[in-house]
């Protein structure tokens, strides 16, 4: 049951910034998935990789051309291509008009920068509109617009959510 619920909570939360799905994951999600793991669990395939401290990377732009996801890390590898494995790691997600609407927060991840994907292992947590989702691994596509925290999902929330008991009839 609190699985359903950290499930549910987190459909309605991300809604404006990121399309969160139910039920059963789509094919393509659960290919990246797994190609991020396993390039995750990999070594770097570039022995040039640069590593950068203080990085901030844009990942995702709004129709206007503003940012609407931008990833800060405190140390990252960043190979010519593939993927830029990174640490201490905070993606902000903004409005149209630049309003900060929402953190992800985790302690590592390694980013696709092609698809614009990410999968970060370990602690994580969301933050939006008053409620902080926490749990173990996360995924996050952001040309879909999903975001799923894999494990051991525990949704905070300072204020009541109006409707929330009618996802439960």
């Amino acid at each position: 049951m609190p699985a359903l619920l950290a499930r549910s909570l987190l459909v309605l939360l991300l809604a404006g910034v990121l399309r969160a799905q139910e039920g059963a994951p789509t094919p393509t999600a659960e290919a990246m998935l797994k190609t991020l793991r396993e390039a995750w669990r990999s070594t770097p395939d570039d022995d040039r990789a640069m590593p950068v401290e203080n990085m901030t990377l844009p990942l995702d732009h709004h129709p206007n051309l503003r940012v609407r996801a931008l990833l800060k890390a405190g140390k990252a590898l960043v190979p010519n291509e593939g993927f830029v494995r990174a640490s201490d790691v905070v993606i902000e997600l903004y409005d149209e008009l630049g309003k900060l609407e929402g953190l992800f927060v985790a302690d590592h991840c390694i980013v696709d920068r092609a698809t614009s994907s990410g999968y970060c292992e370990g602690k994580v947590r969301i933050e939006r509109m008053g409620v902080r989702i926490t749990g173990v691994d996360m995924l996050w596509l952001m040309e879909e617009r999903n975001v799923r925290i894999l494990s051991q999902a525990e949704v905070r929330t300072d204020r009541f959510i109006e409707g929330m008991g009618d996802l439960f009839k």
